[in-house]
């Protein structure tokens, strides 16, 4: 198979075929029992929560995907306690920094820092994004993950660079956000990035292989002169949008 964007395209084709497939062989991703109570050297990881509101920039990047928006807006009337929390995990030593720090709420998660070193025998920041989210929903309620304002020196400058100029007429940035749907080559080399991987590694951790998958990833520029980029990436049952004749070839092979 020729690849159009050989850079990041092929390991992404290799992540949806692992989401996709039970018995596709190869992956390097074990599902992960590992809780914040059993991190490695646990006295060495500073993990704090606490419930907040979200931002009014964070609302509206929610709106029409069928969340239940009203929820997780403060009412003055009707004072509630906040459904959203504030999650960090952090490890921070001489040898280097691992984290995450992100904002929860039903059916969502926003990711805004991330950060391991390579070399690192720490947790995989996918392993990170599973105990967030999973310390205060059901893993099986996440629809939507937000990887807000990537700065990663590779998945950045390739979406900029590579990605949107495929698309005539489109400049980076936009003000106008971007789909990209699967199984576009763009979608494969999108879920290749480092940024692409640690969703795709998210899930395979979380659910295995065969059982959750990304359907289509959104990119959308924020801020003062549009200069953060934000992905979105939905996330669906790969049972779900199944055909019927797909589903018996399945079950027959």
């Amino acid at each position: 198979m020729a690849f159009k964007y050989p850079q990041f395209e092929p390991y992404g084709d290799k992540l949806i075929r692992w989401m996709e497939n039970a018995n596709e062989p190869g992956c390097p991703v074990s599902m992960t029992t590992l809780k914040s109570q059993n991190l490695p050297k646990s006295p060495d990881w500073n993990i704090e929560y606490e419930r907040e509101w979200l931002s009014p920039d964070r609302i509206a990047s929610i709106v029409g995907l069928g969340l239940r928006v009203g929820e997780l807006i403060p009412n003055d009337l009707y004072p509630t306690e906040s459904p959203c929390l504030r999650h960090s995990i952090i490890k921070a030593r001489r040898n280097g920094i691992t984290a995450l720090v992100g904002t929860i709420a039903p059916g969502v998660l926003f990711v805004y820092s991330i950060r391991r070193y390579h070399e690192s025998n720490d947790p995989y920041i996918s392993d990170l994004a599973k105990i967030a989210y999973g310390t205060h929903f059901s893993l099986d309620s996440l629809k939507y993950i937000f990887m807000n304002d990537v700065q990663e020196s590779a998945t950045e400058p390739f979406i900029e660079e590579q990605i949107y100029p495929s698309r005539a007429g489109i400049k980076y940035p936009s003000a106008e956000s971007q789909t990209w749907d699967y199984p576009s080559p763009e979608f494969r080399a999108i879920m290749g990035t480092p940024i692409g991987k640690v969703v795709g590694y998210f899930i395979l951790g979380a659910f295995g292989q065969g059982v959750k998958r990304v359907a289509r990833i959104v990119t959308f520029q924020t801020g003062l002169d549009l200069h953060k980029l934000e992905i979105r990436f939905d996330i669906e049952d790969v049972r779900g949008n199944l055909s019927l004749g797909e589903f018996d070839l399945d079950i027959i092979s």
